[in-house]
């Protein structure tokens, strides 16, 4: 039986952990050749081990996102490697959380640089090599957040930053598609990482803070990183050869919980008084 996306060379930027080592576990497990690319070597040459003891394909690469030169080598890398390339993730990114008053411009920018400009970067630099791959094309997978959707206090920085990767996959989507390459976009809620360790609002209440995300959806539970790795093996997969430009919202109904059920129910009971 074939793997879903057999002989593919996929790059996962921010695969040293979390929602990118689930999403480089699961290309690779249907048969991806993974380059696991983030700026953690320890960690991302771990999590190469992890794919190869499962027998999958998986090498390391140290990239940092925010660097022009360092994707013009990853794809030099790749092309000398693979001689090709089908799937970019583009999955890297940072929290941040302070108040617009708070924030500084270097804060901002910081942000922006990482989780924005990486996006722009990889699209820029990868989108010359799946082109090679004729009618093949390619996919580019940008993970955006359902935060744009259901926004919350201290989070400008972060919420300008994903909105801005929403509308780069759209557009991006509309100049590639001639080159038969596919731009979509997945918005994660809440998912269960380690990440949350450095955030010093919720780090020494996890369990409360867990609990807490949990009953916000309409899943009654929080996101694990295979919960999102499997719809951008889809999306990387030729199952998916007729979607671009789109959005998927993997969050366990939270933004529809926010925008609505809470609202209808408030309603609803509102008549019986």
């Amino acid at each position: 039986m074939s793997k879903r996306i057999e002989e593919k060379v996929c790059i996962v930027t921010g695969s040293a952990g979390g929602i990118g080592r689930g999403i480089a576990e699961v290309l690779a497990k249907e048969g991806g050749k993974v380059i696991v690319a983030d700026l953690n070597e320890a960690n991302g040459k771990e999590t190469v081990e992890i794919i190869k003891k499962d027998g999958g394909s998986a090498v390391f690469f140290k990239l940092d996102v925010a660097n022009e030169e360092n994707w013009q080598k990853i794809m030099e890398f790749c092309e000398k490697t693979y001689n090709k390339l089908d799937v970019l993730v583009n999955n890297a990114g940072i929290g941040f959380s302070k108040t617009i008053l708070d924030m500084t411009v270097a804060d901002l920018r910081k942000v922006m640089s990482v989780n924005l400009e990486s996006v722009f970067l990889g699209t820029k630099y990868s989108a010359p090599l799946m082109k090679k791959n004729g009618a093949a094309g390619g996919s580019i997978v940008n993970i955006s957040s359902n935060y744009i959707f259901i926004p919350s206090k201290m989070q400008a920085a972060y919420c300008a930053s994903k909105s801005g990767v929403a509308s780069m996959t759209k557009v991006a989507a509309i100049e590639f598609a001639p080159d038969h390459i596919r731009v979509n976009t997945i918005y994660p809620g809440f998912v269960a990482t380690n990440i949350i360790d450095s955030n010093p609002l919720v780090a020494n209440r996890k369990e409360e803070f867990f609990n807490f995300c949990a009953k916000s959806t309409l899943a009654g539970r929080v996101g694990t990183p295979k919960d999102i790795a499997y719809p951008v093996l889809f999306l990387a997969s030729d199952e998916s050869q007729w979607i671009t430009g789109n959005d998927f919202t993997i969050d366990g109904g939270e933004v529809v919980k926010r925008t609505f059920y809470d609202d209808m129910e408030n309603f609803m009971l509102a008549g019986q008084k």
